[in-house]
């Protein structure tokens, strides 16, 4: 992997980063081409994808600080601001970045359910290539395999451990948002039938696919309970499954009945 774009150089910049805003333009541009098919503002759409990208931030910070460190960065909460050192839960990002394009778009008197359908694909194409920065810098490790697809890592500065076979969990969750990407918003490619219905299917995609990958991840940083059986990002994956699913037969529900 590669963990440096120019290393040892006075250009020298971590993968991770570069491959982070590359995620968020792909992500940007996205829903400019989605917006136009909808009917809607790709200007606003620019604007809405720069607020999910500062509360996004923002949140996956968060989420690293609770549940990685909360006695550490109690003491010292000035460097949950130091982002350039790392640390990112991918759930704080989504959930952050939801909460904040909506209070963004109630701002603007637009319709939040129809936006939220332009995005939604957006966001998993935003996964597939933030997980390739997680590639290139080790983090978000799998645990040890011998399976045939196991990874080695052996760049010195990478965060996973060197030398060991780890299953590329890394590798399969991008694999996932290229892939439901692509779907979804071939699927999807001209407004549903029921609004806001696009979002909620993607997060229940997810959070099913997020649950059953962590029993392949192998850093314990992200949080793990019950002696390490179950982690916290499972447990926020069964709580968004769980409420995505009940809101998905409500809107359908609801329908129906105005029909």
């Amino acid at each position: 992997m590669i963990p440096f774009l120019f290393p040892h150089s006075p250009f020298e910049t971590p993968t991770y980063y570069a491959l982070y805003l590359l995620a968020f333009l792909g992500a940007i541009l996205l829903v400019t081409k989605r917006a136009e098919a909808y009917g809607a503002s790709p200007i606003l759409g620019i604007d809405l994808g720069m607020v999910s990208f500062l509360s996004g931030v923002l949140g996956a910070r968060l989420f690293f600080a609770f549940f990685s460190a909360p006695d550490y960065f109690l003491r010292n909460p000035i460097r949950i601001l130091y982002v350039w050192q790392g640390g990112f839960v991918l759930y704080g990002g989504l959930l952050f970045g939801i909460l904040g394009c909506y209070f963004f778009l109630r701002s603007k008197s637009a319709s939040v359910a129809h936006w939220a359908d332009i995005a939604a694909p957006c966001v998993l194409l935003g996964i597939g290539i933030g997980r390739m920065g997680c590639l290139s810098a080790g983090c978000c490790y799998g645990s040890q395999t011998d399976w045939l697809w196991g990874m080695v890592f052996t760049d010195p500065r990478a965060a996973a451990p060197l030398h060991i076979a780890l299953h590329p969990t890394q590798l399969l969750e991008a694999l996932f948002g290229f892939i439901s990407c692509g779907i979804f918003a071939w699927i999807f490619r001209s407004p549903p039938r029921v609004k806001g219905s696009v979002l909620l299917w993607v997060m229940l995609a997810y959070s099913l696919f997020r649950f059953f990958i962590e029993f392949l991840r192998g850093d314990a940083i992200r949080g793990v309970f019950f002696d390490g059986r179950i982690s916290s990002s499972q447990i926020v994956a069964v709580i968004v499954a769980l409420s995505t699913s009940i809101w998905l037969l409500y809107l359908f529900k609801n329908s129906k009945r105005v029909a």
